[in-house]
């Protein structure tokens, strides 16, 4: 019995086998439709790019790409298929007169199967009056990619031609970072999966801001594709994602093209970073190029004596080095003025060098540098933008603007943790509350610390103050939350983290365990130690507990900073009157105790508390 459902595995093969023919024909007439997205880039607010997109006669079941290269690898016409859009992408993308890069989608089997790929891709760009280095080869994973070093030696001519290379749909596939790690491309387009709802994902959220870490700390720029929303556009612009495609900016159309106004309703839609990055300490110094003259370079450091390091780029991207004090003990041994003079610099240039992209963050700068190892204070190493040379930057300089930035954030903490105070804390939740994050604002108190600052002195509460302050730290994220010591026993995070109920309570059994450090063995056995209450009272004590008071961002009334403030003040008297820890949560006009729940944040099974009178409206 035959299965007919429409989306049955065998109507499915059924339609493969009949498509064979009118494939051939389409092929052969010339009607494979090309269409165009464009690419933004959200610093400058403009196009960057294109990619092309292939598509079958609209009233053809052969019209998805995914039937229409289904179909031609059954019949054995992926190959051919492939330089055919190619060859029609070229045309009508020079055709259109836009500027900006075009992004072709080729299959890996193409390459594998095509012995002169890469001369053949060069051909057809040439035929078509279309630049090398305006082509980005867009490299699609719709097969297992076995053979790296095969792959790589044909991109590697693609490269010196001046071709750029993408890798499409990172992290839909198992093979996505290997080969990330394998060919090294220029950009990476994140998998529109994770970009759907990034808004109000956080796991999505911390898993593109990883991805860009990569990206950045090797030169390698991310796209994320399938932006669909303002909200979604936002969130990606504030994470620093390097371009942006999706129907937000334009869908595909037959001409390369994009709705300005969309473009134009960037600059009220999104805000760019203000974070102190690599492109601050950029300083632009002339580079030379590879084929000059080991003689020429020697006489342009005599020229400028304060110059240490002279860039060698080649179209545009930094291929390496050529320091001064290396030079000239090279020039300085016996024949060598005569061996080397006349070679080009690329003979003794440092290949490879250190490259740090202008958007990568201070601290991330400094890592790498210090990586690479003993570095002097006035070495220098090569700044980038979008790949291409934009200036150098100096050691001394990263480390000048790294302390004044320490400093500036050090008026602003708490001088006994360094944490950020009371009004670092109120930005970071009106800015949150002003591009609608949601988040959720946890407090942290200690119980009994009073009585404990009395009997074991001051020195020894800064001691537990400084423990708690530890376990904050080490088990929230510092790229997704924000920690303030809003003065003596009292913490403020602002959680965006997917799992912030799982950090509370593994902060709160941390500190559980390891409280009994700071007492003797006999206040630790009895759970308890003797103290003088206020009025003057002998009264017993038990060993010190931390109660943690939360707020939803969506509770109504959470308007502001001063808001949230005010609501949190009422859940944390609801919190403090629970014996031992408590995790105490107001989402909405529900109350609840969370305390030993670790069920990803679910509040049904939670345990639900009565407000207050003061909480009533």
């Amino acid at each position: 019995m035959s299965d007919s459902r429409p989306d049955s595995p065998t109507l499915r093969l059924r339609r493969l086998d009949a498509s064979t023919y009118e494939l051939t024909e389409l092929m052969r007439d010339g009607r494979i439709a090309t269409l165009f997205q464009p690419i933004i880039d959200p610093r400058s607010r403009g196009i960057c790019g294109f990619e092309s997109l292939a598509r079958g006669p609209s009233d053809s079941w052969l019209h998805s790409p995914q039937n229409l290269f289904e179909a031609a690898r059954r019949a054995g016409v992926k190959v051919e298929l492939d330089f055919v859009c190619m060859q029609n992408a070229f045309r009508r993308f020079v055709a259109a007169r836009v500027a900006g890069q075009l992004f072709i989608n080729v299959s890996p089997d193409s390459i594998y199967e095509t012995p002169d790929f890469a001369a053949r891709f060069l051909r057809h760009a040439h035929e078509a009056g279309l630049a090398p280095n305006r082509c980005v080869m867009e490299l699609t994973e719709e097969s297992l990619l076995d053979d790296y070093a095969r792959l790589r030696s044909a991109l590697q001519g693609l490269r010196e031609a001046g071709c750029s290379i993408a890798i499409d749909d990172l992290g839909a596939g198992s093979s996505g970072l290997r080969t990330w790690s394998e060919l090294k491309p220029d950009f990476v387009k994140i998998d529109r999966y994770f970009v759907s709802g990034i808004d109000a994902d956080k796991t999505k959220l911390e898993f593109v801001r990883s991805i860009l870490d990569v990206g950045r700390a090797i030169g390698c720029r991310v796209i994320a594709e399938g932006v669909e929303t303002e909200r979604e556009c936002r969130e990606l612009v504030d994470l620093g994602v390097d371009r942006l495609q999706g129907n937000l900016f334009g869908r595909p159309n037959a001409a390369p093209m994009v709705v300005l106004q969309q473009v134009e309703s960037l600059d009220r839609t999104i805000g760019v970073t203000s974070a102190l990055c690599a492109d601050h300490i950029a300083v632009h110094v002339p580079p030379v190029s590879p084929e000059m003259r080991v003689v020429e370079v020697a006489d342009l450091f005599h020229q400028s004596p304060e110059q240490q390091t002279l860039a060698v780029v080649r179209d545009g991207r930094p291929v390496g080095v050529v320091r001064r004090n290396d030079l000239f003990a090279l020039l300085a041994r016996p024949l060598h003025p005569e061996i080397y003079n006349k070679k080009p610099v690329s003979a003794v240039m440092e290949s490879p060098t250190l490259l740090i992209d202008g958007q990568l963050r201070l601290e991330q700068v400094s890592r790498l540098v210090t990586q690479k190892g003993k570095m002097r204070l006035t070495e220098e190493f090569v700044i980038t933008r979008d790949g291409l040379y934009h200036g150098l930057g100096q050691t001394i300089d990263l480390l000048r603007l790294i302390t004044e930035q320490q400093l500036q954030t050090a008026k602003h903490s708490n001088p006994l943790t360094l944490l950020p105070g009371n009004g670092a804390v109120r930005n970071c939740v009106d800015r949150l509350i002003e591009a609608e994050r949601r988040f959720v604002v946890a407090y942290f108190d200690l119980d009994s610390f009073k009585p404990y600052n009395d009997v074991f002195g001051y020195a020894q509460g800064d001691q537990v103050i400084l423990h708690l302050s530890g376990l904050l730290k080490s088990h929230f994220s510092a790229r997704l939350d924000f920690i303030g010591h809003i003065g003596g026993d009292d913490f403020v995070v602002v959680m965006r983290c997917a799992d912030w109920r799982e950090r509370v309570n593994r902060v709160l059994e941390q500190f559980s365990a390891t409280v009994n450090g700071f007492y003797s063995p006999e206040q630790s056995a009895a759970g308890k130690f003797t103290a003088t209450d206020r009025d003057g009272n002998v009264q017993e004590f038990p060993l010190l507990t931390v109660s943690v008071a939360a707020l939803d961002s969506a509770t109504v009334g959470a308007t502001s900073a001063d808001a949230i403030a005010n609501l949190l003040a009422h859940v944390k008297k609801v919190a403090k009157q629970r014996k031992g820890n408590s995790f105490v949560l107001r989402s909405g006009e529900r109350v609840v105790d969370l305390m030993g729940q670790t069920s990803g944040g679910q509040l049904t099974h939670d345990t639900d508390l009565l407000l207050p009178e003061q909480m009533v409206g």
